[in-house]
């Protein structure tokens, strides 16, 4: 018959030894683990009250609502817009690249709006009137 039996025998949570003597319960990123005396330096007693706070970020400040933004349906692009400025282009004789360069935009882009497939931006097509010096927006009438 022994003399000595430990009650239980617990294994480290960290180093997965046999802990053999005094058994620490401490938190160790946030988890409490079973470890043994030399692994218990890695965490806090277990007495250790945990902050129960969550870290993360800061709530933004509260948004005050100024204006609501409203559409104005007064102007609306030409219905034959990429036909426009296809004529446009080619009767200053410019290739895509060209115009592209002449007003900082890429050559595909341009070339997808005078296909037909996109419509540009309103920043874009102020660019387009302005360089080509035509109307592309039209009044539209809203007093049906």
């Amino acid at each position: 018959m022994l003399k000595h039996q430990y009650p239980s025998m617990a294994t480290c949570e960290i180093c997965r030894n046999q802990i053999l003597e005094k058994v620490d319960r401490v938190y160790v990123e946030g988890n409490l683990l079973t470890v043994c005396k030399s692994c218990s330096k890695r965490g806090k007693p277990s007495s250790y009250q945990q902050n129960t706070q969550k870290i993360g970020f800061p709530r933004p400040k509260k948004i005050v609502k100024t204006e609501k933004i409203t559409l104005d349906d007064a102007r609306i692009l030409v219905g034959n817009l990429s036909e426009v400025i296809r004529k446009s282009r080619m009767a200053k004789g410019l290739t895509h690249e060209q115009l592209g360069l002449s007003l900082n935009e890429r050559a595909s882009l341009l070339r997808k709006i005078e296909s037909g497939s996109i419509k540009p931006d309103e920043e874009l097509t102020k660019k387009l009137e302005r360089f080509f010096r035509i109307p592309l927006y039209t009044e539209v009438d809203t007093n049906d």
